[in-house]
């Protein structure tokens, strides 16, 4: 509609269109001589006035039977309002139609005098209905009791115009028309109505409310019909006519008033929310067809255990290959989509819903009708209806892009932490081979004296150098098995364990690399500390943080110190990264290196983040750092500065040490178990170590046959299958490997205990050997002590 701008507000043009086109008509009229109206309505005027006011009682019927039918509770207070109100307005409009000059004797002889009371009467009560509105009075009544009051004001009116005119002033004289009094009369009504229009628009402007604005339009129309019938002289003029008219207009916009809010607006209101929810339920319907990896629904299981789907989403066809009409006839089809070994967990979470009205949550794999397979996550919330049953509203979701993303990602990060730990390892080669190669010159050396001695026959100096070589020999061992087990790619496996022996252990392998014009200090407080940790990452965790103060420090020297204690995190201490209170093991590595500024301080734990010039460095070390000590439900701190060092803290949630095993001490050199002649099978391509294990057999008193070739050996067994009681063989040698000889073996003799020997022993070789029943695997730097023992285990179980 359109509008015009009255003062900052916004009132509809009709409005204006309406009060004007009144207005002007009222202006004619008061220019218009009284006597000036035609013959034929003269002569008429009884009739056109029966006409005029028969419109203006039905208007106000129809006004009070919207009143008392109206639909809005919320009006009900204004509904017994109108239904008082224009009941006593529509008995006098009756009373004043019958009452007119010229009209048969009614209740008493028609007069005009008698016909204006029930006429200020009635104009009287309209006004003091449209008051009551504008002031909000508030009738709590029923429709009964407000008919009541209706009827007990309208009797004592009628009674009172028809008996009692003579003590209410005069309002008409003939031929002169009507008394000051009555003009007065109008005049108050008029200005009254002029007053509540104003209210009344104000107030439609500040609610937005439609009805009082046409309430306002109708009482202002009446203040003009009241002015209209201050001007004429006689019953017949046509000022009279045209205030009829007015009051005609005013009742219809009253009507229009009442009739769209008490019954059209219910309906508009319904209508309204019909379109709200039918917008909504396609709101609904989109959304759920159109979700990309969900599925909505809703399903129901009835107190005889009667299962259907009461609702499901459109979306259930394009990610589940089963269509939402499918489902509705075959409930159970959902459920037949979980592959077989998945269905025990989709039972055991409805069984738990059901019981305890848990929510409904469990991650299945479910087998589409096209053969692909897929992980969906099924989360519902149950509730229990008033007749027993339990509906559970639910979302289905696809995740198996996100389990495959999470399997790459965790692929993805072993493989860079591998990557980072074979950076570290290639750091570290240039003080392990200096090392290395001081153990060989020692066992050279030592070996060359030896033999001049045995020579000379000093047996004294020659048993000090073997002496010699045994410890370099244990000494290369140990450096071995340490780069060994870092370089080796495990799974992560932790156990409780003490700390100080790891960060011993890291720091010997460091002495070999770092340069001799750098310090390593160590102070390890808490020999007892214990942690849940994965040893082989915690060494890297110190190699790294080592190194990377090894590169701060530069060539011109400098001191790394590394230090451990046992503290305890408390609740209103200074919080240290995510961790809870409670006892942790701290480790610090400090260094007076160059340090950091802030910019590096903020992104040091980013992945391939690094101050190395291109070439030297991935950046991978310390992001690698961050995430076993994240993974370990720790925490790491970094204190630096330019020009002041670096200091960095890790922090492990401490544990109680279990039980410590003591382990007998074995005599290096000498076989810790005798034999009594058995039959020993031994095979491998190096003929120096295959000549050092016999002489160690023959001198534990077993029978052994030293073979280079695994085919000779092959052939051996199957000609002489019992002639052997254990066969021990190493792992890598050319034509065939140990395990394809012990195979071979096993078709000729199933019983034939076996000992798999090699100088690397993997994760991945171990699992092998377990699948081929072969039980004891063992080390080659190791076997000189462990092999005699290890053939006795396994003699013992075929005595």
């Amino acid at each position: 509609m359109t509008t015009v701008e009255v003062r900052g507000n916004k009132e509809p043009l009709s409005t204006w269109i309406i009060c004007g086109v009144a207005v002007l008509g009222l202006l004619l009229l008061m220019m218009t001589h009284p006597g000036m109206s035609p013959v034929w309505l003269t002569s008429r005027m009884l009739a056109v006035h029966t006409i005029l006011e028969l419109f203006a009682i039905l208007i106000s019927g129809l006004v009070v039977a919207s009143a008392w039918h109206t639909l809005d509770r919320a009006k009900q207070s204004n509904a017994q309002v109108f239904i008082v109100g224009f009941l006593v307005v529509m008995a006098c409009d009756v009373m004043h139609v019958l009452t007119y000059k010229g009209m048969p004797a009614f209740v008493t002889e028609s007069s005009t005098p008698q016909a204006i009371f029930f006429w200020l009467m009635g104009r009287s009560a309209e006004m003091l209905t449209l008051a009551a509105i504008a002031f909000s009075v508030v009738l709590n009544w029923s429709h009964l009791a407000s008919l009541a009051v209706a009827l007990m004001i309208a009797s004592g009116l009628v009674l009172f115009g028809s008996f009692g005119l003579e003590y209410f002033p005069a309002t008409f004289v003939q031929g002169k028309g009507v008394t000051p009094f009555k003009a007065g009369y109008e005049y108050v009504l008029s200005a009254s109505n002029f007053a509540l229009a104003l209210m009344l628009w104000r107030q439609a402007r500040r609610e937005a409310s439609k009805e009082k604005r046409l309430l306002g339009l109708s009482s202002f129309l009446m203040g003009l019909g009241g002015m209209a019938f201050t001007q004429y002289t006689a019953p017949s003029d046509i000022q009279n006519i045209a205030g009829h008219l007015y009051k005609v207009a005013a009742y219809a916009l009253l009507y229009r008033a009442i009739f769209i809010t008490s019954i059209r607006a219910p309906f508009d209101a319904l209508q309204a929310s019909e379109a709200v929810i039918r917008k909504n339920q396609e709101r609904m319907r989109t959304l759920g067809a159109n979700l990309i990896n969900s599925v909505i629904y809703q399903v129901t299981r009835s107190p005889d255990g009667d299962l259907r789907y009461t609702e499901v989403s459109d979306s259930i066809e394009r990610i589940c290959g089963v269509s939402a009409a499918e489902l509705h006839e075959q409930p159970k089809r959902w459920a037949q989509m979980v592959i077989k070994e998945d269905q025990r967990l989709i039972q055991a979470a409805e069984k738990s819903s059901l019981e305890s009205l848990c929510n409904f949550d469990v991650v299945v794999r479910m087998l589409r009708g096209d053969g692909t397979q897929r992980h969906m996550h099924f989360v519902a919330a149950p509730r229990r209806r008033d007749d027993g049953a339990i509906v559970w509203d639910g979302v289905a979701t696809d995740i198996t892009e996100r389990i495959e993303a999470d399997e790459r990602r965790k692929t993805l990060e072993a493989q860079l932490n591998h990557a980072q730990k074979m950076e570290s390892i290639g750091t570290l080669a240039s003080g392990i081979a200096h090392d290395f190669n001081n153990v060989l010159a020692a066992i050279l050396g030592n070996a060359n004296m030896a033999i001049e001695d045995v020579q000379r026959g000093e047996k004294g100096e020659a048993l000090v150098g073997l002496a010699q070589i045994r410890k370099s020999g244990s000494r290369a061992r140990a450096l071995v098995n340490q780069i060994l087990s870092f370089g080796r790619r495990e799974a992560l496996f932790r156990s409780v364990q003490p700390v100080r022996p790891i960060i011993e252990e890291a720091i010997t392998l460091l002495r070999s690399t770092i340069p001799r014009n750098v310090t390593l200090d160590e102070r390890l407080d808490d020999q007892n500390a214990c942690a849940l940790i994965d040893r082989t990452q915690i060494e890297q965790v110190l190699l790294n943080l080592c190194t990377n103060a090894w590169h701060a420090i530069g060539d011109k020297g400098g001191r790394i110190a590394v230090s451990s204690s046992l503290v305890s995190v408390s609740a209103t201490a200074a919080p240290i990264g995510a961790l809870l209170p409670g006892r942790y093991v701290q480790i610090r590595v400090e260094d007076n290196g160059c340090g950091m500024d802030d910019a590096t301080r903020r992104r040091i734990f980013e992945p391939f983040f690094t101050t190395k010039s291109p070439g030297k460095g991935t950046g991978l070390g310390l992001s690698v750092v961050h995430g076993i000590v994240s993974s370990h439900d720790g925490a790491i701190t970094l204190e630096s500065s330019l020009g002041r060092g670096t200091t960095f803290d890790v922090f492990l949630p401490a544990c109680d040490c279990p039980q410590a095993s003591v382990a007998s001490a074995v005599h290096e050199g000498m076989p810790n178990v005798m034999g009594n002649g058995e039959r020993v099978l031994y095979v491998d391509d190096d003929v120096v170590m295959a000549l050092m294990v016999e002489r160690l057999l023959k001198r534990a008193r077993f029978d052994v046959s030293v073979v280079h070739e695994p085919n000779v050996a092959s052939i051996l067994l199957k000609e002489r299958p019992d002639a052997y009681d254990v066969l021990v063989t190493d792992y890598n040698m050319p034509g065939l490997s140990g395990l394809e000889l012990i195979q071979a073996a096993r078709v000729i003799r199933p019983d034939l205990p076996a000992i798999l020997i090699s100088g690397y022993v993997s994760e991945e070789l171990r699992e092998l050997c377990q699948r081929q029943n072969v039980g004891v695997v063992l080390e080659k730097q190791k076997s000189l002590d462990e092999l005699t023992a290890a053939i006795e285990r396994c003699l013992e179980g075929t005595r």
